[in-house]
Protein backbone atom coordinates (compact mmCIF):
# COMPACT_ATOMS: atom_id res chain seq x y z
CA UNK A 1 0.00 0.00 0.00
CA UNK A 2 1.32 3.45 -0.92
CA UNK A 3 2.67 5.67 1.85
CA UNK A 4 2.06 9.43 1.75
CA UNK A 5 4.94 11.86 2.30
CA UNK A 6 3.85 15.25 3.63
CA UNK A 7 5.61 18.61 3.73
CA UNK A 8 7.64 18.17 6.93
CA UNK A 9 7.49 20.70 9.76
CA UNK A 10 11.21 21.42 10.18
CA UNK A 11 10.89 24.14 12.82
CA UNK A 12 8.36 25.21 15.42
CA UNK A 13 7.52 28.42 13.57
CA UNK A 14 7.31 26.76 10.15
CA UNK A 15 3.83 26.87 8.59
CA UNK A 16 4.71 26.24 4.96
CA UNK A 17 7.66 25.12 2.89
CA UNK A 18 8.95 25.41 -0.67
CA UNK A 19 10.37 22.46 -2.53
CA UNK A 20 13.49 23.96 -4.05
CA UNK A 21 14.52 20.74 -5.77
CA UNK A 22 13.60 17.09 -5.85
CA UNK A 23 16.85 15.14 -5.53
CA UNK A 24 15.22 12.09 -7.14
CA UNK A 25 13.22 11.66 -10.36
CA UNK A 26 9.62 10.58 -10.76
CA UNK A 27 9.40 6.80 -10.64
CA UNK A 28 12.85 6.25 -9.09
CA UNK A 29 13.19 3.55 -6.48
CA UNK A 30 14.37 5.41 -3.37
CA UNK A 31 16.06 3.74 -0.41
CA UNK A 32 15.16 4.82 3.12
CA UNK A 33 17.68 7.42 4.32
CA UNK A 34 18.66 8.56 0.81
CA UNK A 35 18.61 12.27 -0.05
CA UNK A 36 15.07 13.09 -1.14
CA UNK A 37 14.52 16.84 -1.57
CA UNK A 38 15.78 20.32 -0.78
CA UNK A 39 13.10 22.18 1.20
CA UNK A 40 13.19 25.87 2.02
CA UNK A 41 11.40 27.51 4.91
CA UNK A 42 11.10 31.28 5.18
CA UNK A 43 14.53 31.36 6.82
CA UNK A 44 16.73 28.45 5.78
CA UNK A 45 17.03 25.50 3.39
CA UNK A 46 17.26 21.87 4.43
CA UNK A 47 18.12 18.67 2.56
CA UNK A 48 15.71 16.02 3.81
CA UNK A 49 16.15 12.25 3.71
CA UNK A 50 13.63 9.70 2.56
CA UNK A 51 11.69 8.24 5.51
CA UNK A 52 10.66 5.18 3.47
CA UNK A 53 11.83 2.89 0.68
CA UNK A 54 9.74 2.65 -2.48
CA UNK A 55 9.01 3.99 -5.94
CA UNK A 56 8.63 7.76 -5.64
CA UNK A 57 5.57 9.48 -7.09
CA UNK A 58 5.99 13.27 -6.99
CA UNK A 59 2.76 15.21 -6.50
CA UNK A 60 4.02 18.74 -5.79
CA UNK A 61 6.67 19.90 -8.30
CA UNK A 62 9.84 21.84 -7.49
CA UNK A 63 9.19 25.54 -6.98
CA UNK A 64 5.81 25.08 -5.30
CA UNK A 65 5.05 26.35 -1.78
CA UNK A 66 2.54 24.39 0.30
CA UNK A 67 1.40 24.23 3.91
CA UNK A 68 2.97 21.77 6.33
CA UNK A 69 1.25 18.38 6.42
CA UNK A 70 0.10 18.65 2.77
CA UNK A 71 0.94 15.48 0.82
CA UNK A 72 3.78 16.27 -1.60
CA UNK A 73 4.74 12.74 -2.72
CA UNK A 74 3.92 9.06 -2.28
CA UNK A 75 6.02 5.91 -1.96
CA UNK A 76 4.66 2.99 -3.97
CA UNK A 77 5.51 -0.59 -3.05
CA UNK A 78 5.62 -1.75 -6.69
CA UNK A 79 5.77 -0.43 -10.25
CA UNK A 80 2.13 -1.41 -10.71
CA UNK A 81 1.12 0.68 -7.70
CA UNK A 82 3.25 3.55 -9.03
CA UNK A 83 1.35 3.47 -12.33
CA UNK A 84 -1.95 3.62 -10.41
CA UNK A 85 -0.77 6.67 -8.45
CA UNK A 86 0.38 8.45 -11.61
CA UNK A 87 -2.98 7.88 -13.24
CA UNK A 88 -4.87 8.95 -10.12
CA UNK A 89 -2.98 12.20 -9.68
CA UNK A 90 -2.56 13.22 -13.30
CA UNK A 91 -4.67 16.33 -12.73
CA UNK A 92 -4.98 16.48 -8.94
CA UNK A 93 -4.09 19.57 -6.95
CA UNK A 94 -1.80 19.12 -3.89
CA UNK A 95 -3.85 17.98 -0.91
CA UNK A 96 -7.18 18.53 -2.72
CA UNK A 97 -9.44 15.86 -4.23
CA UNK A 98 -10.85 16.61 -7.69
CA UNK A 99 -13.26 14.94 -10.05
CA UNK A 100 -12.11 11.73 -11.72
CA UNK A 101 -10.61 12.01 -15.20
CA UNK A 102 -9.38 9.64 -17.83
CA UNK A 103 -6.03 8.16 -16.78
CA UNK A 104 -2.90 9.18 -18.63
CA UNK A 105 -0.03 6.91 -19.66
CA UNK A 106 1.32 5.14 -16.63
CA UNK A 107 5.08 5.41 -17.08
CA UNK A 108 7.17 8.35 -15.99
CA UNK A 109 8.55 8.70 -19.52
CA UNK A 110 5.13 8.97 -21.18
CA UNK A 111 3.96 11.32 -18.42
CA UNK A 112 6.88 13.62 -19.24
CA UNK A 113 5.98 13.51 -22.95
CA UNK A 114 2.37 14.39 -22.12
CA UNK A 115 3.55 17.35 -20.04
CA UNK A 116 5.80 18.67 -22.81
CA UNK A 117 3.00 18.51 -25.36
CA UNK A 118 0.33 19.98 -23.08
CA UNK A 119 -1.51 23.05 -24.40
CA UNK A 120 -1.12 26.40 -22.67
CA UNK A 121 -4.50 26.08 -20.98
CA UNK A 122 -5.54 22.58 -19.90
CA UNK A 123 -9.15 21.91 -18.99
CA UNK A 124 -11.10 19.03 -17.53
CA UNK A 125 -14.78 18.95 -18.40
CA UNK A 126 -14.65 22.66 -19.23
CA UNK A 127 -12.87 23.51 -15.98
CA UNK A 128 -9.37 25.00 -16.16
CA UNK A 129 -6.87 22.98 -14.14
CA UNK A 130 -5.33 25.16 -11.39
CA UNK A 131 -4.29 24.68 -7.79
CA UNK A 132 -6.52 26.28 -5.14
CA UNK A 133 -3.77 28.75 -4.23
CA UNK A 134 -3.29 29.72 -7.88
CA UNK A 135 -7.04 30.32 -8.26
CA UNK A 136 -7.06 32.52 -5.16
CA UNK A 137 -4.02 34.56 -6.27
CA UNK A 138 -5.45 34.99 -9.77
CA UNK A 139 -8.75 36.19 -8.34
CA UNK A 140 -7.03 38.72 -6.07
CA UNK A 141 -4.95 39.99 -9.00
CA UNK A 142 -8.03 40.06 -11.28
CA UNK A 143 -6.34 37.73 -13.79
CA UNK A 144 -8.20 35.33 -16.07
CA UNK A 145 -6.98 31.75 -15.67
CA UNK A 146 -7.52 31.23 -19.40
CA UNK A 147 -4.74 33.76 -20.07
CA UNK A 148 -2.17 31.99 -17.88
CA UNK A 149 0.14 29.21 -19.06
CA UNK A 150 0.31 26.31 -16.62
CA UNK A 151 3.67 24.68 -15.82
CA UNK A 152 2.48 22.27 -13.13
CA UNK A 153 1.83 18.54 -13.57
CA UNK A 154 -0.22 17.94 -16.70
CA UNK A 155 -0.21 21.66 -17.48
CA UNK A 156 -1.92 22.61 -14.23
CA UNK A 157 -1.69 26.31 -13.31
CA UNK A 158 0.28 26.74 -10.07
CA UNK A 159 1.36 29.64 -7.88
CA UNK A 160 4.51 30.50 -9.84
CA UNK A 161 2.48 30.81 -13.07
CA UNK A 162 0.17 33.42 -11.53
CA UNK A 163 3.10 35.37 -10.09
CA UNK A 164 4.81 35.32 -13.48
CA UNK A 165 1.63 36.56 -15.16
CA UNK A 166 1.40 39.45 -12.68
CA UNK A 167 4.89 40.60 -13.61
CA UNK A 168 4.37 40.58 -17.38
CA UNK A 169 2.51 43.92 -17.75
CA UNK A 170 5.16 45.83 -15.81
CA UNK A 171 7.94 44.23 -17.83
CA UNK A 172 6.24 45.12 -21.13
CA UNK A 173 5.62 48.70 -20.04
CA UNK A 174 9.27 49.17 -19.12
CA UNK A 175 10.63 47.64 -22.32
CA UNK A 176 10.52 50.71 -24.63
CA UNK A 177 12.72 52.83 -22.33
CA UNK A 178 14.94 50.02 -21.01
CA UNK A 179 18.58 49.72 -22.00
CA UNK A 180 20.72 46.61 -22.18
CA UNK A 181 19.98 44.17 -19.37
CA UNK A 182 22.88 43.62 -16.97
CA UNK A 183 21.27 40.79 -15.02
CA UNK A 184 17.92 39.20 -14.19
CA UNK A 185 17.43 37.99 -10.62
CA UNK A 186 14.36 35.81 -10.06
CA UNK A 187 12.14 36.78 -7.13
CA UNK A 188 12.32 33.38 -5.50
CA UNK A 189 13.82 31.61 -2.50
CA UNK A 190 15.25 34.03 0.05
CA UNK A 191 14.52 37.09 -2.10
CA UNK A 192 10.84 36.15 -2.29
CA UNK A 193 10.75 35.62 1.48
CA UNK A 194 12.34 39.03 2.11
CA UNK A 195 9.91 40.72 -0.28
CA UNK A 196 6.93 39.00 1.33
CA UNK A 197 7.97 39.68 4.93
CA UNK A 198 8.89 43.32 4.36
CA UNK A 199 5.64 44.03 2.50
CA UNK A 200 3.64 42.21 5.17
CA UNK A 201 5.42 44.13 7.94
CA UNK A 202 4.69 47.52 6.39
CA UNK A 203 1.12 46.51 5.56
CA UNK A 204 0.16 45.12 8.97
CA UNK A 205 2.12 47.11 11.57
CA UNK A 206 1.52 50.74 12.57
CA UNK A 207 5.19 51.63 12.12
CA UNK A 208 6.75 54.85 13.30
CA UNK A 209 10.45 55.77 13.42
CA UNK A 210 12.05 58.41 15.63
CA UNK A 211 15.56 59.79 15.16
CA UNK A 212 17.98 60.41 18.02
CA UNK A 213 21.66 61.26 18.42
CA UNK A 214 23.92 60.20 21.27
CA UNK A 215 27.38 61.36 22.29
CA UNK A 216 29.55 58.22 22.28
CA UNK A 217 32.91 59.94 22.84
CA UNK A 218 33.35 58.44 26.31
CA UNK A 219 32.10 55.06 25.13
CA UNK A 220 34.76 55.02 22.40
CA UNK A 221 37.41 55.49 25.09
CA UNK A 222 35.97 52.56 27.03
CA UNK A 223 35.99 50.42 23.91
CA UNK A 224 39.60 51.42 23.20
CA UNK A 225 40.52 49.87 26.56
CA UNK A 226 38.86 46.59 25.53
CA UNK A 227 40.56 46.68 22.12
CA UNK A 228 43.95 47.14 23.82
CA UNK A 229 43.29 43.83 25.60
CA UNK A 230 42.27 42.02 22.42
CA UNK A 231 44.82 39.23 22.78
CA UNK A 232 43.87 38.61 26.41
CA UNK A 233 40.12 38.70 25.73
CA UNK A 234 40.29 36.58 22.58
CA UNK A 235 38.29 39.05 20.49
CA UNK A 236 38.40 42.61 19.22
CA UNK A 237 35.23 43.85 20.90
CA UNK A 238 32.99 45.65 18.41
CA UNK A 239 30.83 48.70 18.99
CA UNK A 240 27.78 46.51 18.35
CA UNK A 241 28.50 44.58 21.57
CA UNK A 242 28.26 47.82 23.57
CA UNK A 243 25.09 48.81 21.72
CA UNK A 244 23.55 45.49 22.76
CA UNK A 245 24.42 46.16 26.41
CA UNK A 246 22.86 49.62 26.15
CA UNK A 247 19.77 48.11 24.56
CA UNK A 248 19.47 45.62 27.44
CA UNK A 249 19.70 48.51 29.91
CA UNK A 250 16.94 50.40 28.10
CA UNK A 251 14.67 47.33 27.94
CA UNK A 252 14.96 46.92 31.69
CA UNK A 253 13.74 50.51 32.07
CA UNK A 254 10.90 50.11 29.54
CA UNK A 255 9.99 46.39 29.33
CA UNK A 256 7.17 46.83 26.80
CA UNK A 257 9.78 47.53 24.12
CA UNK A 258 10.72 43.85 24.47
CA UNK A 259 7.37 42.52 23.33
CA UNK A 260 5.61 40.78 20.48
CA UNK A 261 2.07 40.71 19.19
CA UNK A 262 0.46 37.27 19.36
CA UNK A 263 -3.11 37.17 18.06
CA UNK A 264 -4.88 39.86 20.09
CA UNK A 265 -2.39 40.00 22.95
CA UNK A 266 0.73 42.02 23.64
CA UNK A 267 3.21 39.58 25.15
CA UNK A 268 6.01 41.22 27.17
CA UNK A 269 9.04 38.99 27.64
CA UNK A 270 11.38 38.88 30.61
CA UNK A 271 14.26 37.27 28.72
CA UNK A 272 15.82 39.33 25.93
CA UNK A 273 16.44 37.45 22.68
CA UNK A 274 18.11 39.85 20.27
CA UNK A 275 17.39 39.58 16.56
CA UNK A 276 20.42 40.66 14.52
CA UNK A 277 19.87 41.70 10.90
CA UNK A 278 22.60 39.97 8.86
CA UNK A 279 23.40 40.59 5.19
CA UNK A 280 24.19 37.33 3.40
CA UNK A 281 25.83 36.88 -0.01
CA UNK A 282 23.62 35.95 -2.94
CA UNK A 283 24.17 33.61 -5.87
CA UNK A 284 25.56 36.37 -8.08
CA UNK A 285 27.52 39.59 -7.70
CA UNK A 286 24.25 41.52 -8.02
CA UNK A 287 22.21 39.52 -5.54
CA UNK A 288 22.21 39.50 -1.76
CA UNK A 289 19.97 38.44 1.06
CA UNK A 290 18.95 39.39 4.57
CA UNK A 291 18.40 37.07 7.49
CA UNK A 292 17.72 37.73 11.16
CA UNK A 293 19.91 35.66 13.45
CA UNK A 294 18.97 35.46 17.12
CA UNK A 295 21.17 35.80 20.21
CA UNK A 296 19.24 34.21 23.05
CA UNK A 297 19.31 35.60 26.60
CA UNK A 298 21.67 38.52 25.88
CA UNK A 299 20.70 40.02 29.25
CA UNK A 300 22.79 37.29 30.88
CA UNK A 301 25.93 38.10 28.85
CA UNK A 302 28.82 40.48 29.34
CA UNK A 303 30.25 42.65 26.57
CA UNK A 304 32.97 40.17 25.60
CA UNK A 305 30.58 37.22 25.61
CA UNK A 306 28.11 39.14 23.43
CA UNK A 307 30.84 40.03 20.95
CA UNK A 308 32.06 36.45 20.61
CA UNK A 309 28.53 35.03 20.34
CA UNK A 310 27.44 37.63 17.78
CA UNK A 311 30.44 37.05 15.51
CA UNK A 312 29.92 33.28 15.67
CA UNK A 313 26.21 33.72 14.84
CA UNK A 314 26.97 35.94 11.83
CA UNK A 315 29.50 33.40 10.56
CA UNK A 316 27.01 30.50 10.86
CA UNK A 317 24.25 32.43 9.10
CA UNK A 318 26.45 33.58 6.21
CA UNK A 319 27.93 30.10 5.79
CA UNK A 320 24.45 28.54 5.63
CA UNK A 321 25.02 26.55 8.81
CA UNK A 322 22.51 28.27 11.11
CA UNK A 323 20.18 26.08 13.15
CA UNK A 324 16.45 26.70 13.57
CA UNK A 325 17.22 28.05 17.06
CA UNK A 326 19.68 30.53 15.51
CA UNK A 327 16.84 31.92 13.40
CA UNK A 328 13.85 32.03 15.72
CA UNK A 329 12.61 33.53 18.97
CA UNK A 330 13.66 37.20 18.64
CA UNK A 331 11.95 39.59 21.06
CA UNK A 332 13.61 42.83 19.84
CA UNK A 333 15.86 43.55 16.86
CA UNK A 334 19.12 45.36 16.07
CA UNK A 335 19.76 46.47 12.48
CA UNK A 336 23.05 48.35 12.29
CA UNK A 337 24.36 50.19 9.24
CA UNK A 338 27.25 51.75 11.19
CA UNK A 339 30.28 51.91 8.93
CA UNK A 340 28.20 51.53 5.76
CA UNK A 341 25.96 54.60 5.74
CA UNK A 342 27.46 58.09 5.35
CA UNK A 343 28.47 59.60 8.71
CA UNK A 344 25.54 61.26 10.44
CA UNK A 345 22.91 59.63 8.21
CA UNK A 346 19.76 58.29 9.91
CA UNK A 347 17.93 55.28 8.52
CA UNK A 348 14.38 54.02 9.11
CA UNK A 349 14.51 50.20 9.16
CA UNK A 350 11.40 48.07 8.72
CA UNK A 351 10.18 46.13 11.76
CA UNK A 352 11.02 42.46 12.15
CA UNK A 353 7.53 41.24 12.94
CA UNK A 354 6.11 40.23 15.32
CA UNK A 355 8.61 42.30 17.37
CA UNK A 356 7.37 45.62 18.72
CA UNK A 357 10.67 47.46 18.30
CA UNK A 358 13.87 47.71 16.28
CA UNK A 359 16.98 49.79 16.96
CA UNK A 360 18.89 51.09 13.94
CA UNK A 361 22.26 52.70 14.81
CA UNK A 362 24.18 54.34 11.98
CA UNK A 363 27.67 55.68 11.27
CA UNK A 364 28.98 58.17 13.90
CA UNK A 365 30.09 61.65 12.92
CA UNK A 366 32.48 64.18 14.44
CA UNK A 367 30.54 67.30 15.39
CA UNK A 368 31.03 70.48 17.40
CA UNK A 369 28.47 70.60 20.20
CA UNK A 370 27.81 72.74 23.27
CA UNK A 371 28.92 71.18 26.60
CA UNK A 372 28.84 73.13 29.88
CA UNK A 373 28.73 76.44 28.04
CA UNK A 374 31.61 75.61 25.71
CA UNK A 375 31.88 74.36 22.15
CA UNK A 376 33.68 71.00 22.05
CA UNK A 377 34.36 68.40 19.39
CA UNK A 378 32.46 65.15 20.11
CA UNK A 379 31.61 61.92 18.31
CA UNK A 380 27.87 61.63 17.78
CA UNK A 381 26.02 58.45 16.77
CA UNK A 382 22.69 58.70 14.88
CA UNK A 383 20.05 56.28 16.16
CA UNK A 384 16.74 55.30 14.63
CA UNK A 385 14.05 53.61 16.70
CA UNK A 386 11.26 51.95 14.76
CA UNK A 387 8.31 50.76 16.80
CA UNK A 388 4.82 49.37 16.32
CA UNK A 389 2.30 51.93 17.54
CA UNK A 390 -0.17 49.13 18.21
CA UNK A 391 2.03 48.10 21.13
CA UNK A 392 4.09 51.18 21.99
CA UNK A 393 2.79 54.70 22.26
CA UNK A 394 5.03 57.72 21.80
CA UNK A 395 5.67 58.21 25.52
CA UNK A 396 7.13 54.74 26.32
CA UNK A 397 9.04 54.81 23.02
CA UNK A 398 10.60 58.14 24.05
CA UNK A 399 11.44 56.79 27.51
CA UNK A 400 13.14 53.80 25.94
CA UNK A 401 15.32 56.05 23.80
CA UNK A 402 16.07 58.30 26.77
CA UNK A 403 17.34 55.28 28.70
CA UNK A 404 19.41 54.10 25.72
CA UNK A 405 20.79 57.61 25.22
CA UNK A 406 21.71 57.83 28.93
CA UNK A 407 23.51 54.50 28.84
CA UNK A 408 25.51 55.32 25.71
CA UNK A 409 26.63 58.66 27.12
CA UNK A 410 27.41 57.11 30.53
CA UNK A 411 28.92 53.71 29.64
CA UNK A 412 29.51 52.82 33.29
CA UNK A 413 25.78 52.01 33.42
CA UNK A 414 26.14 49.15 30.94
CA UNK A 415 29.18 47.74 32.71
CA UNK A 416 27.71 47.84 36.20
Amino acid sequence: MAIDYVMPKLAMAMNEGTINEWLVKEGDFVEKGADLASIETEKVSYDVESPESGYIHIIVPAGETVDCEVVVACFAASEEELAELQARDSVASPGVAVEAVAPVAATAESAAVAHRSAPEVVTTGGRIKASPLARKLASLAELELSAITGTGPGGRIVKRDVLAAQQKPAALAAAPSAGDVLARIPIQGMRRTIASRMTQSLHEAAQLSSAWESDITDLLEVRAGFVAREEQLGTRVSMNAFLVKALVYAVRQVPIANSCLENDEIVIYDNINLGVAIAVPGDTAYDSGLMVGVLHDVHRMGVVEIDIAMKALVERVRAGGASSEDLSGATITLSSTAGLAPPGMTTTPVLNQPNAALLGPSTPIQRVVMRDGEFVNRTMMPLSFTFDHRMLDGEPAARFMQALHECLEHPELMLA
